[in-house]
């Protein structure tokens, strides 16, 4: 869809240069908001490629000048867009242009450098609406732009690009065919059997590979994979008039896949991991959980508490199966379940992912987690033991590991201190250690990750926060041994200050509740929320506040669980986390919620000077209008609670400013912040 914005975008701009003599069609009017007053303009049609481009907020001629809306490049250019409300200003981010337009300014500033907008045409809001002109979009753009003046209608095509190698990339767990290109290019593809393949035409493109020797006689580019689910890739010149290219992917069986740009120059066809079933064998005479797959994915590991539950996410991957829940039970398992995860904030929203949740019974002992892979089938074990060939112990403040080696053998160690990432290279003849990984989870280790690259034996060993390590084995030895303390943090003032206060977070909505979304960028509620409340939690942590959340994880969680959560955790205070909605898209602003105390049985104090204190320090951090402070005993987390509790709306997502500020990192870190000194200023005042 981003490249038809593109499109879109640079054929509106252009609409909004011609000269209009338009003789029988009329545009259809469009009622719509502009400083203030309700004015009739005229709707633009727009066709990419020949085909029709529609928008709730549709294209508009604005003085002779065609506006269109910055959803637009956000659904669907390869460009990302932010807001700054205090400046009123939209950035637009592509992969080699920055460009900053600023409300009802002629200029605009192109990497920095500050210029004058073709024909004076201005960024509007329109109907709550950011508007932008697109003619000089179009020019960066590089796409063909045409006018139909009988039907005020504008078109957009790609330019002719040539096709300048064809790539296979091995390196992840399925492969990967690049099609480098010149420029950005559309597609199409199709599924044929007998034999299996997938055919994916490029149009408007001649294939003009630079590298001859990969190129057959016939003009056709052949490139032998043998490497599941990829046959061969054949790609030729299908058609010269128009030019088209062809590639074809012979594959074992049909597989799912998808096609993405990497970069306006770049585009990657991948193969989809099948996720068929789930199963509870003996291995090795122990209980084993066995995920049967089409072939073993990459894959992230989260361990989770408040319950206890590790998650495992399978990357390019979808599940096969309508069963979602499987009722396993051993020592430290109570029941797993999975789904066809909707990405969060970890993850691009075009990711598929298969999320598989292991949960964990409730026991003194913490399990382990162990997986090894084999071929189609990942295997886990949760029990307490760790990987063959390695030893893990803990002694009071101190960790040790040791990593047998075969014989006496020289290895490498790096260090990544971001990452928090020690890294052990090994001679993969001299150690009998297999792949897999074994996820701890404790005080010093967080994981580590065996996998075989070339001829060596790669340990990956991911460390907990404010860990340090030492190594005690010789630069050839038999053995690599590691030992692990924790560093001493010297204590803040406010640590012992705060060290008896329990703060309850509650991110609201998650899972199959979603909350309300944005008209832009479409973003739900419930990972806003999940965002500000993980950045809250870390910063009230750092100040040494004990913090329970409801959900660390896009869950559902019923709302009298989530008092209850609060209730047994004994908190001291309670913040419930969310952004708001209205049917008029120009309300904006703060709200914060609470429960009176004579409207709750389990309430003891006024609870309004703790929503005073967190809502004036919202206003103050975030400048946003005051929409006041609402008592609201219908809402169960801030009735059901014991402790004084809120409920914050941080903005509006139905208005488009306040939409563009929620999304970035800098709002949500300012809104923890807010909340914080809140928080904060509410104990002080308790004091005295």
């Amino acid at each position: 869809m981003k490249r038809l914005v593109a499109l879109s975008i640079i054929l509106v701009m252009i609409l909004g240069v011609v000269h209009i003599s338009y003789a029988e069609y009329e545009p259809e009017l469009v009622d719509v908001r502009v400083d203030g007053d309700t004015v009739k303009l005229k709707k633009i049609n727009v066709l990419i490629n020949g085909e029709p481009i529609d928008s709730d907020v549709p294209p508009v001629l604005y003085d002779n000048r065609t506006l269109v809306p910055i959803r637009f490049v956000a659904n669907h250019l390869m460009a990302d867009i932010s807001w700054n409300q205090e400046n009123r200003e939209a950035t637009i981010k592509t992969s080699d242009k920055e460009i900053i337009l600023k409300i009802d300014s002629s200029t605009v500033k192109i990497n920095g450098e500050e210029k004058e907008l073709p024909y004076g045409v201005p960024a509007k809001l329109i109907s709550d609406r950011t508007m932008v002109p697109l003619r000089f979009v179009s020019e960066a753009l590089g796409f063909k732009v045409g006018w139909i003046p009988e039907t005020w209608t504008g078109t957009i095509d790609y330019n002719e690009q040539e096709i300048t190698n064809i790539l296979v990339d091995l390196k992840g767990s399925m492969p990967k065919i690049i099609v480098e290109t010149t420029g950005m290019v559309n597609y199409n593809s199709i599924y044929l059997e007998d034999p299996y393949r997938l055919v994916v035409d490029i149009p408007k493109t001649k294939l003009n590979i630079e590298n001859e020797n990969i190129i057959e006689s016939n003009g056709v580019v052949e490139i032998d994979i043998d490497e599941y689910p990829i046959k061969e890739v054949r790609t030729s010149q299908f058609s010269t008039d128009p030019n088209t290219t062809r590639v074809v992917v012979e594959l074992d069986k049909l597989v799912e896949h998808k096609i993405k740009y990497i970069n306006d120059k770049k585009l990657e066809i991948s193969f989809l991991n099948k996720v068929e079933d789930i199963e509870l064998e003996k291995v090795d005479r122990k209980d084993a959980i066995v995920i049967n797959t089409s072939k073993v994915p990459d894959y992230n590991v989260l361990r989770l508490s408040n319950p206890d539950r590790i998650v495992l996410d399978l990357m390019d991957s979808i599940l096969a199966t309508e069963k979602n829940k499987y009722d396993v039970e051993t020592e430290y398992l109570k029941g797993i379940r999975t789904s066809q995860f909707m990405p969060d904030g970890l993850y691009s929203n075009k990711e598929k992912i298969v999320r598989i949740v292991l949960d964990i019974k409730e026991k003194e002992e913490k399990p382990n987690l162990i997986a090894e892979f084999d071929k189609d089938k990942i295997i886990l074990f949760v029990d307490d033991k760790v990987l063959d060939e390695m030893d893990y112990d803990v002694e009071d403040l101190e960790a040790n590991l040791e990593i047998d080696a075969t014989r006496r053998t020289s290895y490498d160690v790096e260090y990544n201190e971001d990452k928090r990432i020690i890294t052990v290279k090994l001679p993969d003849r001299r150690t009998r250690i297999e792949d897999g990984l074994l996820v701890i989870n404790d005080d010093f280790i967080n994981n580590i990750k065996v996998e075989e690259i070339d001829d060596d034996k790669v340990i990956k060993i991911k460390l907990q926060k404010n860990v340090k390590y030492e190594i005690e084995s010789r630069d050839r030895d038999d053995e690599v041994e590691f030992s692990f303390v924790k560093e001493k943090i010297e204590e803040k003032e406010e640590d012992s200050k705060y060290s008896d206060k329990v703060i309850v977070i509650d991110p609201g909505h998650g899972g199959k509740d979603p909350g309300t979304h944005g008209y832009v960028t479409k973003v739900k509620e419930k990972y806003l929320n999940l965002k500000v409340a993980l950045k809250l939690n870390e910063k009230l942590k750092e100040l040494g506040f004990k913090t329970v959340l409801t959900r660390e994880s896009d869950k559902f969680v019923d709302l009298y669980e989530r008092a209850d959560i609060a209730n047994a955790a004994d908190g001291d205070l309670f913040v419930s986390i969310h952004f708001n909605a209205h049917p008029k898209r120009d309300v904006s602003g703060i709200q914060t919620f609470y429960c009176p105390a004579y409207e709750s049985e389990l309430k003891t104090e006024d609870n309004f000077p703790f929503a005073e204190a967190i809502h004036l320090a919202l206003l103050e951090e975030l400048k946003r209008e005051d929409r006041d402070i609402i008592r609201k005993p219908e809402f169960v987390v801030v009735r059901e609670t014991k402790m004084p509790a809120v409920l914050v709306e941080l903005g509006f997502l139905t208005n488009e400013e306040e939409e563009m500020l929620a999304v970035t990192d800098s709002y949500q870190d300012r809104a923890a912040q807010a909340i914080v000194n809140g928080i904060i200023k509410y104990l002080e005042s308790k004091e005295k």
